[in-house]
This record gives structure tokens, sequence and C-alpha cells, in this order.
């Protein structure tokens, strides 16, 4: 039996989500990754590593990392503008 996985990749303030096969054959050892996917999984973070994000989107979706701080979040929300308050 074979199912769709997805693994996170961080390297730096980027992170990839790169879909993989887990293959399960019903032995003890588990679900196995084939070895195409490993190295899909290495060409990724590889192209992170180097700053090559259109490499790195080839084989996964990639995102940029934001520290999100309670204390620096402005009163309104993140990006919300105030609302009048409801008038019946």
């Amino acid at each position: 039996m074979t199912t769709q996985a997805s693994q996170l990749i961080r390297e730096g303030q980027y992170a990839a989500e790169v879909l993989i096969a887990l293959h399960d054959d019903g032995g003890e050892w588990g679900p196995t990754v084939a070895p195409e996917d490993i190295q899909k999984l290495d060409r990724v973070r590889a192209a992170l590593r180097a700053g090559d994000f259109s490499l790195a989107e080839m084989d996964a979706k990639v995102f940029r990392l934001v520290h999100y701080s309670a204390e620096a979040r402005p009163a309104a929300g993140f990006g919300d503008n105030e609302q009048d308050a409801f008038q019946s």
C-alpha cells in the first residue's frame, strides 16, 4: 500500500513542504521511502541552502518564516483595521 505524506524541511528562515510516497508492504519495518523521494528531499534542501528558490519550487512549496511576537503585534491585529462598534 502506498500513501502520500508531506515532509517539511527548514533551512534558516525558509521552509519547504515536499510530497513523498510512503510504501508499506506490511512488514515489520513499517512504511519506507523510495530512493527517488530521498533524492528529492536532498535536492530541495540543497536548493534552499544555496538560495535557489526557483529550483526548490520544482519539487516543493517554499515558505518564508516570520517570527511572531505578541509584543510586536499591532493592537488592531495582524494587518486588520479597527472597526466601528456594532450599532443596533
